[in-house]
């Protein structure tokens, strides 16, 4: 691990701080900035606690974003896909990519430090490939910032320096070794980001496709690093729902929260959607036909114990892969605390937060073909049972295992009422094989076709699930992710790389930049020195066979904006 300080860019923060008479950071982010809504800073990978990525600033509004231009960019030097939203905080935004963390001037783009971690040697697996080197993004809390390596350390940087004050391993969540050198092979391979609450940074451990682990979040001290208590995704013996699990089938695992969820600080709890029940191929967890509960749906957490509240799933066996790791969005609907998540499913998900009762789900993808809709209780009608194995029992399913959405960030605008989605159409060819066993991993036991459709974003009334505007592109992929803002503006770049600005309400685009890098990341927004800005974190390449869409090269960039 190291971590380095530009001289120039230290000589000016030491003056900065000489001409103040007081230190910047001696308060830090405290309580009562991560319970805010997202306004100067951005303290949140998804603006707030609620999951919105709305901002409350107007500065930049619907009637001068034409105006808008590049203030500063600022290179990452990726050899991955750039999947993290910056956070802002007093002068300097936060970024982690490949294994780094860079601090951002905010006055130009310049790097003030860089901390870096050198994963082992050995790490590996059938799949590492996909998500090693990734992240969502990091944390911040008190003085520090807080970064998940994608050997599931956690590591708490000092924010003026980047120097690291600790990086602890939790007890049973060790990596994954290569195949080819190790037999115990399993392991957690990490990409969300932590999430800072009050005295606890919550910690998702996913990747729990390498090796078939259960899922877990974790909450671990901050001052410490010590784990406090860790909640299980997938029901333990003598909890509700095990039996919904063939027996012996809990040690496969799966379940793992992709995606950093949301938290309600009056009840204390932290929701977040759960990946597929491992493996692939349902025939070892139900055949498709038990519920699998904790798995492919949303599940509820008590963050003062870790004790789980409650499991909803929300495709039974999740013969088709379409799990639900999307952030459970907190919304206030008619005065009441509502969770809804749009998700890979084709549906919007609506539950009570309190108990996890299902209140409805209304389609948004155009096509659906998997199941006929939810009943009153929240299970699939119609669903379809999973294929025969064989090549001749292929079946085509609308939509893909990609899904209508993916893990690209929805928004949602209390101003207009309306949820704004990164979507595709698409469908699949699918079928079911034999398990591979490699190492002790149980590997797919799925083929798999893609047919993809172009990309839309669109816009939904919240409340009522219909849609009210949409933009339909020329080539397949998503846009990265979603920021709205009280200007009645939103924002997203496409995964080939146009920048807009769009109104909020009607969806007409009011300005735009093809930057000609792909888009994985949702955009924020924060203001420094008196003027509002908004950064697009750029980079990777379009992925699962999307490249000739886009005919494009690997490239890595932060871009703001302003006006």
């Amino acid at each position: 691990m190291s971590y380095s300080l530009r001289k120039p860019a230290l000589s000016l923060l030491a003056a900065a701080l000489t001409c103040l008479g007081t230190a910047v950071y001696a308060q830090g982010v405290t309580d009562a900035m991560l319970a805010a809504e997202a306004g100067d800073n951005w303290l949140h990978v998804n603006g707030n606690y609620a999951g919105y990525r709305y901002s409350t600033l107007g500065q930049i509004s619907d009637s001068n974003a034409k105006n808008l231009k590049v203030a500063w960019t600022s290179p990452l030097g990726a050899t991955t896909d750039t999947q993290a939203t910056p956070l802002y905080y007093d002068g300097l935004l936060y970024i982690p990519q490949d294994n780094k963390v860079y601090a951002i001037s905010a006055d130009d783009g310049s790097v003030v430090w860089k901390y870096e971690h050198k994963v082992p040697d050995d790490i590996g697996g059938v799949t590492t490939a996909l998500i090693l080197n990734r992240h969502r993004g990091v944390a911040l809390y008190g003085d520090s910032v807080y970064f998940l390596s994608s050997d599931s350390k956690l590591h708490r940087l000092d924010m003026k320096t980047g120097k690291a004050k600790w990086a602890k391993a939790f007890e049973g969540f060790t990596y994954p070794k290569d195949f080819a050198k190790a037999k115990d092979a399993s392991g957690y391979l990490s990409s969300v980001a932590p999430m800072a609450i009050p005295g606890t940074i919550l910690v998702p451990m996913n990747g729990t496709d390498f090796g078939g682990l259960q899922g877990y979040v974790l909450g671990v001290n901050p001052e410490t690093g010590d784990m406090m208590w860790k909640a299980n995704m997938i029901p333990a013996k003598g909890e509700v729902g095990y039996d919904s699990w063939p027996e012996g089938s809990q040690t496969y695992g799966g379940a793992g929260p992709w995606i950093t969820g949301s938290y309600d600080p009056a009840s204390k709890t932290y929701f977040t959607g759960t990946a597929n029940a491992y493996e692939w191929n349902p025939k070892n967890r139900g055949g498709g036909k038990m519920e699998n509960l904790g798995a492919a749906g949303i599940v509820a957490v008590n963050t003062t114990n870790g004790k789980v509240n409650w499991r909803y799933t929300g495709v039974p066996g999740d013969p088709f892969d379409y799990d639900m790791p999307q952030t459970p969005m907190l919304l206030t609907l008619d005065g009441k605390l509502t969770i809804v998540q749009p998700n890979k499913t084709g549906f919007i998900h609506y539950l009570q937060p309190s108990d996890g009762k299902f209140i409805k789900a209304t389609q948004f993808a155009d096509k659906i073909n998997w199941a006929k809709g939810y009943d009153a209780n929240g299970r699939p009608i119609g669903m379809l049972p999973p294929p025969k194995e064989g090549p001749e029992n292929q079946v085509e399913l609308f939509p893909g295992l990609l899904g209508t959405v993916n893990m690209y960030p929805s928004a949602y605008n209390p101003k207009t009422g309306l949820v704004y989605m990164p979507a595709t159409e698409g469908s699949m060819v699918y079928g079911m094989e034999d398990i591979k066993i490699v190492s002790n991993a149980r590997h797919f036991g799925a083929t798999i076709e893609f047919k993809f459709q172009n990309a839309k974003q669109v816009a939904y009334n919240a409340k009522t699930g219909a849609q009210v505007w949409r933009h339909d592109e020329d080539k397949p992929g998503y846009a990265g992710g979603m920021l709205t803002t009280a200007g009645n503006l939103t924002f997203y770049a496409t995964q080939g790389g146009e920048f807009r600005a769009v109104d909020a309400t009607t969806g007409k685009v009011l300005y735009s930049l093809n930057t000609h890098i792909t888009s994985k990341s949702g955009p924020m927004t924060y203001t420094h020195k008196g003027k509002q800005y908004v950064v697009q974190a750029l980079g990777g390449l379009p992925g699962f066979g999307r490249d000739d869409a886009y005919k494009a090269v690997m490239g890595s960039a932060m871009i703001a904006f302003t006006n």
